[in-house]
């Protein structure tokens, strides 16, 4: 028999049948569980959640007044590091991979016997004990409750490592000191430096500018500013950006762009803390906290003649946050789409109520180099050619098309074919691989699998069949694998 009563950990049980919920406290305590807690009505799990924050949870799916499903999204959303194990008589197969794509850690068919029972709960608990020892070794707090959510909000993700990049960010907002954001083009660094800002909660202003096209004397002029006469056509005092970012934040993007100059001048106000306004022999002081961002890894380049200085990159990143491209977190592309619809009609004057169920498969499908941006641009070009109250995927398609970059196969611009497999695919894993990923990104709607594949239902039907078939074959009747 299991024992559990070393751990702390407590364990919810939502059914909205007595009898389960006895049940299921009975093998609990048999395996020695301390902390056990159950929910009749899924309404009121949210509100226990607020009080927990190291709990494992087991959730019926068909319950009346708010499902399992509902309840598991809005904990994706709202407590992305709780697992949470689906108990239910339902054996669909894709409600199961649909539960699984909405973030379930297991899935147990009733009647459940005490061994898959006590080994999903053990299997939890590792995963647990695992983001926990992460999230502490990076210097976040236990528990998923943020401090300051309201800073968030324009950051539109369910993401985990984003929800963990927020935790990270409440940590360091108070340190005053550097920080280097990270990410390709398009995922949202200026969203991320000015949540730093704002969860940072100083009295000045947040200032942004764009390094990458001043050549030294223009970067010089546009931080420190200049005197009157410091230069032909100074004809008057003009404050530099640093004194208009006083207590508070000024945010440098593209700092990789900058010349061997500048970055000289830059790691002098970061070594010092003074600046010198051109034309000016008296020192400023500079009291605002400096963030940068770049779309590549500065490291990289180091020690190269014409890199980024070593010194300057290690001043920078005191505090480091590394953004994933939207390629890896997928599960945001949908709360992405229903956010830029809604904000697109509401500037363009329209009403659009209903999306045409062939867009998000194709928009998971690609493998969007710009991020977000990218998406955004598909998605208000779309809205402003609708004409009806749906918005279909014909003009997305056309973009796509155009772009050349609606391939099943995503992975980052430097990967390749055999960093993917290990090896050379043959065309057959090829194969293998598109149909996998077509399903998982419909999310097993093998109308839509097909469709992203080019072939029929059928075709599609008669090839999945034939590979349970040889499965089969080689794993006898237990094709729950396959």
């Amino acid at each position: 028999m299991i024992n559990f009563s070393h751990t702390d950990v407590h364990v919810i049980i939502v059914d909205d049948e007595q009898s389960e919920l006895d049940a299921y406290s009975f093998l609990l305590q048999s395996m020695g569980v301390k902390h056990i807690k159950t929910v009749k009505d899924s309404r009121n799990l949210m509100g226990l959640l607020e009080s927990i924050s190291n709990a494992i949870v087991f959730l019926d799916l068909n319950m009346p007044h708010k499902s399992g499903q509902e309840v598991l999204a809005d904990m994706r959303e709202l407590y992305p590091g709780i697992p949470v194990i689906i108990c239910t008589a339902n054996s669909d197969i894709t409600m199961a991979v649909k539960c699984l794509k909405l973030g379930a850690h297991d899935y147990l068919l009733k009647p459940i016997n005490m061994n898959s029972f006590g080994s999903a709960l053990r299997n939890a608990l590792e995963i647990q004990s695992l983001r926990n020892e992460v999230m502490s070794l990076k210097g976040i707090p236990r528990g998923d409750h943020l401090k300051f959510p309201d800073f968030f909000s324009r950051i539109i993700t369910c993401d985990s490592v984003m929800q963990g990049i927020f935790h990270y960010i409440e940590s360091i907002a108070a340190s005053g000191q550097p920080v280097l954001v990270m990410g390709e083009t398009g995922a949202g660094k200026e969203l991320i430096a000015r949540a730093v800002h704002d969860v940072s909660q100083v009295p000045g202003p947040f200032v942004a500018v764009d390094v990458s096209g001043l050549d030294d004397t223009l970067f010089a002029d546009t931080l420190f500013g200049h005197e009157k006469g410091a230069y032909t056509g100074a004809a008057t005092h003009r404050s530099g950006l640093l004194e208009r970012a006083d207590n508070g934040t000024i945010f440098l993007d593209e700092i990789g762009d900058l010349s061997r100059v500048s970055q000289i001048k830059l790691l002098r106000l970061l070594q010092e803390g003074i600046y010198y306004p051109l034309g000016c022999d008296e020192p400023r002081q500079c009291r605002a906290r400096i963030i940068t961002a770049a779309n590549r890894e500065l490291n990289r380049s180091m020690g190269q003649d014409h890199g980024f200085r070593m010194d300057l990159y290690y001043r920078l990143s005191t505090h480091l946050i590394r953004i994933p491209p939207l390629r890896e977190r997928r599960e945001d592309i949908s709360l992405l789409v229903d956010h830029l619809i809604h904000e697109a009609a509401n500037s363009m004057g329209k009403e659009i109520t209903a999306v045409d169920q062939e867009l998000l498969p194709l928009l998971k499908a690609h493998p969007f180099p710009g991020n977000v941006r990218e998406l955004k641009t598909y998605i208000y070009d779309a809205v402003a050619q609708c004409n009806t109250s749906e918005l279909t995927a014909h003009a997305v398609k056309d973009r796509l098309s155009q772009s050349g970059a609606g391939s099943l196969i995503t992975m980052d611009q430097s990967a390749s074919l055999a960093s993917l497999f290990g090896h050379f695919p043959t065309l057959s894993e090829l194969t293998e691989y598109a149909v996998d990923k077509a399903l998982d990104l419909t999310e097993y709607n093998q109308t839509q699998a097909a469709t992203l594949l080019g072939i029929s239902k059928q075709a599609l039907s008669k090839r999945l069949q034939k590979r349970k078939k040889a499965c089969r074959s080689t794993r006898g009747d237990n094709v729950n694998h396959c």
